[in-house]
């Protein structure tokens, strides 16, 4: 206190005008500083919403991408089932077997909704479907030439018709066609659409913009083409069109992504704007519009302080009141910064896909909860931590944050903390305001269970495919094998006796042997093509898997092959028990015939994410990697007298079961199925 008083009666020794410049230059230097610091602190902000703008708009250009071809892959799915259904009904139909009861049993084995036979002038001739009196005098919405002149011209066998409104109902459906056999008219095969267009309206693109676009701080979020706007979150009547906004066109014509500040109802919003492209198609721009008010009100305030504080400088002194607004102004900025930071944060953190952002020293600056789930990395202790710091990163993702490659879609496979994984990867690279790199992100999103589901409803297309040809060959063989059989019989009875030869005899039991073995291997592809119904029961676990040990005991202790059941816990588990132990002996005999002598095989049951999980295991020779994925296709063996039914059977039952069955290999080192079951 005393040193203040003798500094206070040191100034009033000065000169008034002295003290006067003294003060006058000090709230200079303070008004001047403020003035500076407040426009570094306000390009901070911008720089900030900058980044925040700019990774949003990168991450919902992917995410609709990744949902748009998703539905480009649904639909091409479905358009295959379908076509596999038209092509087995047109060869049904080349062989005049059809009937309205085969349609029926087709349509309800195919799980189709309508299958409808039409002659060259789009009349219906035969379908699984009686229409009622109505129908016949009713004008449909549209005729079926509309759809269908490229068959019925010729110019093509077969077209996928899509989404369309059903003819004489409500309702959309998801139709193919195919042409008939000797020009006699097509085959429509249709779904009904209104599940898929529920399910696609719940997940899809739309739900999308719309969950993104609620966020707080969200203005609008639009997809706009040349022509019109494709989709938004709410009413954007007022924006820029196209036509008359020479930048946006510069963005769509060059690529060239923007961010600028435009009127939107009534205020100022910070917009990016970025071309949205899939598969190098042109689709639009999205445009983002960030809300500005706490901007603007952070601007005012920082701007209002200043103005007092220089006030108040003059009124006390310059230099304790320069401090005191440096300080206010620090804290005021800090505060802001690190509100948007959090907010930024907030929406990046809970993101579901993956998200790792490193600066230009390949500094971590986002690793979001997703990559923690995904890697296993801790990732609360990452900001700002170089990649080379980390161990237990991935090598492979540290050579592409290093490396900055631009990846559109790229898929990978890594060993991770959870087993072998699928990432969909793409990046995104976002420059500062001179055009330099600042950050590189990259955005992955765990597609290992889609790959399986798409994998199993490719395998079950083929098993349905495979399955019908099946039984046409068998039914086909299965006549002209009788014939051979009665004569052989005919021919015993009758000449056997005057001709008397051991050869004539020899050869009577061998037609009578083979025709017996062909009509065996006949019986065993019709029960693929028609598995008997399920019977299912509650059966306990540790009984199951100790009758099957049993059973399987004769053949192991033959070849000295130890047998290990272990499962945890007192489980039940609903199943049809003589099919599934069917199943179970068939893979413990592959596993048997796998071993030469000795080894061990293994039966492990346990429960995982409410899921129901057998392996079983050994150690025999090992299934080379180019025969894993044959291994359950129809008639496909490596056995000298295997008929290739076996694990293509196994698999039937699995899915019958509502379950999956994977399969691991390493040659010399052994096999391990893996049964998943509800």
């Amino acid at each position: 206190m005393k040193g203040t008083t003798d500094n206070i009666k040191k100034l009033s020794l000065l000169k008034p005008r002295y003290v006067v410049i003294i003060s006058a230059v000090l709230v200079a230097v303070v008004i001047l500083s403020s003035v500076y610091e407040y426009y570094e602190n306000k390009r901070e902000i911008y720089h900030v919403l900058y980044d925040y703008a700019n990774s949003m708009i990168q991450t919902v250009s992917m995410s609709s991408a990744n949902s748009i071809i998703s539905d480009r892959e649904m639909e091409n799915l479905m358009a295959q089932h379908l076509l596999g259904t038209a092509k087995n009904t047109a060869r049904l139909d080349s062989l005049n077997l059809l009937s309205h009861e085969s349609l029926e049993k087709l349509a309800r084995e195919n799980e189709v909704y309508r299958i409808n036979v039409l002659n060259n002038s789009g009349e219906r001739v035969m379908s699984n479907y009686i229409a009622d009196s109505s129908h016949s005098v009713r004008k449909g919405k549209y005729s079926t030439t509309d759809y269908l002149a490229p068959i019925f011209d010729g110019s093509k066998k077969e077209i996928v018709i899509g989404l369309k409104e059903a003819r004489l109902e409500k309702g959309m459906r998801f139709a193919v066609a195919v042409k008939r056999a000797y020009d006699k008219g097509a085959i429509v095969v249709n779904l009904d659409a209104e599940s898929y267009l529920d399910f696609k309206n719940r997940i899809g693109f739309g739900k999308l913009i719309l969950d993104i676009g609620s966020a707080t701080g969200v203005e609008y979020i639009v997809l706009q083409s040349p022509k019109e706007i494709l989709a938004a979150n709410k009413n954007v009547d007022e924006l820029s069109r196209y036509e008359n906004d020479s930048r946006l066109k510069e963005v769509y014509e060059k690529d060239k992504p923007l961010n600028r500040i435009v009127k939107f109802g009534g205020h100022d919003v910070y917009e990016a704007v970025d071309l949205f492209n899939i598969e190098n198609e042109k689709i639009g721009l999205f445009r983002i519009g960030l809300g500005m008010e706490e901007v603007n009100s952070a601007e005012t305030r920082m701007l209002t302080r200043g103005i007092i504080v220089s006030l108040i400088v003059i009124v006390i002194t310059v230099i304790v009141l320069s401090v005191i607004i440096s300080n206010q102004n620090y804290d005021i900025i800090s505060n802001e910064f690190k509100r948007i930071k959090t907010f930024t944060g907030s929406v990046l953190e809970n993101m579901s896909l993956a998200i790792i952002t490193v600066d230009v020293v390949n500094r971590i600056k986002i690793f979001n909860k997703s990559a923690f789930e995904i890697f296993g990395v801790p990732y609360k202790d990452l900001e700002n931590k170089n990649l080379d710091e980390i161990n237990t990163f991935p090598e492979s993702v540290k050579k592409l944050l290093r490396h900055k490659a631009t990846l559109k879609n790229m898929e990978m496979e890594f060993e991770l903390p959870a087993g072998k994984r699928i990432l969909l990867i793409n990046s995104a690279e976002v420059k500062n305001e001179s055009g330099n790199p600042d950050t590189y992100t990259l955005v992955i999103e765990d597609v290992t269970e889609l790959n399986a589901i798409e994998h199993q409803l490719s395998q079950n297309e083929k098993l349905v495919s495979m399955g019908g040809l099946a039984s046409g060959v068998a039914h086909e063989i299965r006549n002209p094998l009788n014939t051979i059989n009665m004569i052989a019989q005919r021919m015993e009875r009758e000449y056997a006796a005057k001709i008397g030869s051991e050869d004539f005899n020899s050869l009577i039991e061998i037609l009578h042997s083979e025709s017996k073995r062909v009509n065996g291997i006949i019986e065993q592809f019709l029960s693929f093509t028609k598995p008997p119904k399920l019977n299912p029961a509650k059966i306990k676990v540790t009984e199951f898997l100790e009758e099957i040990k049993k059973i399987s005991g004769i053949q192991t202790n033959a070849k000295h092959i130890t047998l290990t059941v272990t499962a945890t816990g007192d489980s039940f588990i609903n199943l049809d028990y003589q099919q599934m132990k069917q199943a179970f002996l068939n893979l413990i005999r592959n596993s048997i015939d796998a071993i030469n002598a000795g080894g061990d095989i293994k039966i492990l049951y346990k429960k995982d994410k409410g899921k129901n999980v057998f392996e079983i295991s050994d150690t025999g020779e090992g299934i080379p990697q180019e025969n894993l994925n044959k291994i359950f296709d129809i008639y496909f063996t490596t056995k000298k007298s295997g008929t290739g039914m076996g694990l293509s059977i196994v698999r039937q039952i699995i899915i019958q079961h509502g379950g999956t069955i994977e399969t691991e290999s390493r040659i010399n080192e052994g096999t391990k199925f893996k049964i998943t079951l509800p």
